[in-house]
């Protein structure tokens, strides 16, 4: 076995593994002749289980008899009979020899780059092109002795075997054996009647043979424990007989093989009574036709295999395939939004109809009440009287049962058959036991809701029109629907929270509305990135400072969340205070600097563009102009020219010696000043954003509008420029004097 081999996944899939085994029956019903054993043998492996393979079968005598499935290239085929041969008559030199001598398996998981130092140029070339990549070596093993040895050969790139894949060829060689010794036994019992009472003596198969009129000649113990009925019971009478009207779906599978002379295997039939009081058994049977020395129909052998367990995992299987469907299903669509209400309803509507007919949710709310949040059902009608029950009778919280307890102790309740009386004697109200019984319900489980070790409320499921009752796989069920329901509830509750005191912290960093600064008009837009919204960031702000000029800010801050959200406020508010006071734009960039410095427990920084606008005499508006580390205001001229305005300075909260140039441009009648953040010209893949020329080409295709216009076409091109959503905050302030 490679070093790897512990890394690769099984080669053989439960289902081709439970197909097959399914498909082995026939190997014990089909034919009890050798050779149409051994060639059913080889049938079943290729090509679902391997691309080749041998059975091999040491005779009484010595004598090997083998059967391979054969390879479509004759060469290929003569090759492997060869190497096999020459290897047996060799001491040591057979590892089918091996296998049967020990009775050990043999896994070679990986083969590709062996080389067998045994093989000629020829077979060498041979083999090349047969390309093994693994095999298993496997005993057949049958009532206590070993047969032979089933070797199943691996051709296909990808397909190795592991321990899992020998564990089920152990598995199948057993039944393969079993059928082998069974056929064997076959051939030996036409000689010798011992030999045929031996096969019917110990075949752990039901066996019977059956004259043309359908009575039994012939029962075995195996045959006469699944009927029920002593062997000597039978032997004389029909199946009818037997059983009655249960054993008429039998007698007239054994006309039909009587009429046509045809076998027909692998039938199924299913009972309880009369052959298993209160259990339901399977089985299938094989019928062949019995014939005489002269080749004349003279009665009907019958195989019978109880399948009742493997139906059993079978159902079993798909059953827990099933569940694991649902609630894969059922996380996706808790998965699929954060936002409260509509994950409670998603939770209500992922039960009905899969696993309950209704279902309730009712969360505690802060008096510690029960309050119905959700409800569905498969019926509306009853879903709307579900609502009218809980309307008009809330939960007491003082109760002792039910719900109340549940949301109390954590303690799931499950009623698997609810009656009459449960109901009568758990609500005294007749007007409220008249509308549960309207309900129609037939089984309950009351769930608790749980997250974070605290019970928050309860998940109601109900059958009623399905008229089913809740095993003990549905509680399972339904224990892990609300376990991560209750999860997904929780978080669901904290998102909105969270994106509610979000929303209102970032509308406090905002301003309420512009102010209006004489001759000309204001616009602003924010558009935070991130689903949540993240307070902090981008921040914009307009005021009057003294006399008749207004500050107008663009900043960014680098941080996100709580201490972004801080130091925007910080920034904010000194940078208002500080316009109040004399002094160029650069003055107040450089308290702020100071006031960030000082403040050691962050480690945020900010750039800022500040200007100072005072109208002009003559209609035009003069801006002074300082730049924190920001990207340079633009100015739209009403001839359609763009121009940026330089002056580039330090970024704010870094170093204490920061360069801070003042500047100033002048509006004329019809200009617009633009100022912004970098989520406007880093938009778009990383490689080739938006930038600075993108930004200047938009302002010149809207020259002359509005500013609202402006800044939505700027916000618009921001966005299609890249896939999703903006990596960055977005905020936009636009100043135009009127012409």
């Amino acid at each position: 076995m490679t070093a790897h081999a512990a890394d690769l996944p099984p080669a053989i899939s439960a289902r081709q593994a439970l197909e097959t085994l399914n498909r082995a029956g026939g190997v014990l019903t089909g034919s009890l002749a050798l050779d149409d054993t051994l060639r059913h043998v080889v049938a079943l492996v290729v090509p679902d289980i391997a691309d080749w393979c041998a059975v091999l079968v040491i005779q009484d005598d010595g004598t090997e008899h083998e059967i391979t499935s054969g390879h479509p290239d004759p060469e290929v085929e003569a090759t492997l009979l060869e190497i096999r041969r020459r290897r047996r008559r060799r001491t040591g030199g057979s590892e089918s020899l091996a296998v049967q001598q020990s009775g050990e398996p043999i896994l070679a998981t990986d083969v590709t780059d062996d080389a067998a130092p045994d093989l000629d140029e020829r077979e060498l070339a041979v083999m090349a092109r047969v390309r093994p990549r693994s095999y298993m070596v496997v005993p057949l093993f049958a009532r206590g002795r070993i047969l032979g040895s089933l070797t199943f050969l691996s051709t296909t790139e990808g397909r190795h075997y592991v321990g899992q894949d020998l564990a089920f060829a152990q598995t199948l060689a057993g039944r393969f054996a079993l059928a082998i010794d069974n056929a064997r036994l076959y051939d030996a019992s036409t000689r010798s009647l011992a030999l045929l009472d031996t096969l019917f003596d110990t075949a752990p198969v039901g066996l019977a043979f059956v004259d043309t009129d359908g009575r039994f000649v012939r029962v075995n113990e195996a045959l006469a424990a699944i009927n029920g009925r002593p062997a000597e019971e039978h032997v004389g009478r029909t199946v009818e007989e037997l059983f009655g009207p249960a054993g008429a779906p039998i007698a007239a599978v054994h006309r039909a093989v009587v009429e046509r002379g045809e076998p027909l295997l692998e039938q199924e039939f299913s009972g309880g009574e009369p052959w298993s009081p209160g259990e339901l058994r399977h089985w299938i049977a094989s019928f062949t036709p019995v014939r005489g020395p002269e080749r004349e129909l003279i009665g009907v052998g019958v195989v019978v295999i109880d399948i009742t367990e493997r139906r059993r995992l079978l159902e079993a299987e798909r059953a827990a395939r099933a569940r694991a469907d649902f609630l894969a299903r059922a996380g996706a669509l808790l998965d699929a939004s954060l936002d409260y209400e509509e994950t409670l309803r998603n939770v209500a509507d992922i039960a009905v109809p899969e696993i309950a007919d209704w279902c309730s949710i009712r969360i505690l709310d802060a008096d510690g009440r029960l309050a119905p949040v959700a409800t569905a059902h498969t019926d509306p009608e009853k879903q709307e009287l579900a609502r009218e029950l809980e309307n008009r009778y809330p939960t007491d919280p003082d109760h002792s049962g039910g719900t109340v307890a549940v949301a109390r102790t954590g303690v799931p309740l499950v009623v698997r058959d609810m009656t009459d009386d449960m109901l009568v004697a758990a609500i005294p109200d007749p007007d409220r036991v008249a509308l549960v019984r309207a309900l129609g319900l037939r089984s309950l489980i009351i769930m608790p809701l749980v997250a974070r070790r605290r019970n928050f409320g309860v998940l109601t499921l109900g059958t009623a029109e399905s008229a089913r009752r809740f095993g003990d796989e549905d509680v399972q069920l339904a224990e892990e629907l609300a376990r991560r329901a209750g999860v997904a509830i929780e978080n669901a509750r904290l998102y909105t929270e969270r994106t509610r005191i979000a929303h209102t912290l970032q509308a406090r960093l905002l301003p309420n509305r512009l102010p209006a600064i004489p001759g000309a008009r204001v616009a602003a837009r924010y558009r935070a990135a991130g689903e949540l919204n993240e307070v902090g960031g981008d921040f914009y702000d307009v005021f009057r400072r003294a006399g008749d000029e207004w500050a107008l800010v663009v900043g960014d801050v680098s941080g996100k969340g709580a201490e972004g959200a801080a130091v925007t406020a910080l920034a904010r508010y000194t940078l208002r205070a500080a316009a109040l006071e004399p002094g160029p734009p650069s003055r107040a960039l450089r308290r702020l600097n100071d006031a960030m410095l000082r403040e050691a427990d962050t480690s945020e920084f900010v750039t800022v563009v500040l200007g100072y606008a005072a109208p002009l005499a003559d209609g035009c508006l003069f801006v002074r102009l300082a730049l924190g580390g920001h990207p340079p205001p633009f100015v739209v001229r009403a001839g359609g020219q763009v121009e940026s305005v330089e002056g580039f300075g330090s970024i704010l909260g870094v170093v204490a010696d920061a360069r801070l140039p003042d500047g100033a441009v002048k509006l004329a009648p019809g200009d617009t000043l633009l100022l912004y953040t970098d989520g406007v010209t880093e938009a778009g893949p990383r490689a080739a954003p938006l930038g600075e020329d993108g930004l200047a080409a938009i302002l010149a295709a809207h020259a002359g509008s509005d500013p609202e216009r402006l800044l939505e076409a700027v916000e618009q091109a921001a966005v299609a420029a890249q896939s999703g959503e903006p990596r960055d905050d977005i905020a936009l302030l636009a100043v135009a004097v009127q012409r």
